[in-house]
């Protein structure tokens, strides 16, 4: 091996870390370094996906809930026309006329029941059960279920049927309308805060793992140089050494001469 390699070798680690911006390249450079650097990466990027999937989930419950706005907004009108259908002024036809409407308004709230979807799943059904949020590094995290908003169709279309304008079934599909739209509103809440959380850990965890495993630029420079100057005495020195070595063997050749 040659000098230019020995100095080349020398100050490969330093020239490494500068290249990579990483202080451990590989097991050896920091074997206990790297096995913390790899569980806190683990739990870095775990947060960062929970983040993901808690945004995800928080979409899926404000999909829920706007569906669910359609639905209250419906009810109060059915209410609205029942409140209407009272009034004794109004002829058998114009009772008609509003029974006709709130089945219109009747068949609204079960096609917002049947077509309020998200990633092709439906949402006011009854089919989301212990949905899992999937926060945390670990792949746990809250769960929840959206009750079933099929039978307050069925209620509005029976109202519409039958003419008996019946304000307490409807004052009942309301409250249950209202009640899980509140639901879900402190779900997104809480949602929000999580995934508000995870950033913050996320962001620590980033912050310490960078002090293990990222090279300190300066102080690389600062070594590279400082191995590049002691390289080239090394060589200069050696390179000295074998001229005066070479020098010497002529001599006793010229005397042997």
């Amino acid at each position: 091996m040659t000098v230019n390699n020995i100095a080349q070798n020398q100050m490969s680690p330093a020239m490494m870390r500068l290249a990579s911006g990483n202080r451990i390249n590989s097991a050896a450079d920091d074997a206990a370094g790297l096995a913390i650097s790899e569980d806190m990466l683990a739990q870095i990027r775990g947060l960062d996906q929970g983040t993901r999937n808690t945004a995800d989930m928080q979409a899926l419950i404000n999909t829920a809930e706007g569906g669910l706005e359609t639905v209250g907004d419906s009810a109060q009108r059915i209410r609205e026309l029942s409140v209407q259908a009272q009034n004794g002024i109004l002829t058998d036809d114009q009772r008609a006329m509003i029974q006709d409407e709130i089945g219109q308004l009747a068949q609204g709230i079960q096609a917002a029941v049947n077509g309020t979807e998200f990633n092709t799943m439906s949402l006011l059904d009854g089919s989301v059960t212990d949905a899992n949020t999937a926060s945390s590094p670990s792949g746990t995290g809250a769960t929840f279920s959206i009750n079933d908003m099929s039978g307050i169709a069925q209620a509005m279309t029976a109202i519409a049927e039958d003419g008996s304008f019946d304000l307490s079934a409807i004052d009942s599909a309301l409250t249950q309308v209202a009640g899980e739209r509140a639901n879900l509103g402190t779900l997104s809440n809480r949602m929000e805060y999580t995934m508000s959380a995870n950033s913050v850990s996320s962001l620590n965890l980033a912050d310490a793992r960078s002090r293990i495993a990222d090279a300190d630029m300066a102080r690389e420079m600062m070594e590279l140089e400082q191995d590049r100057v002691i390289n080239e005495m090394q060589v200069m020195l050696q390179q000295q050494e074998q001229e005066n070595v070479e020098t010497s063997a002529q001599r006793v050749m010229a005397t042997g001469a």
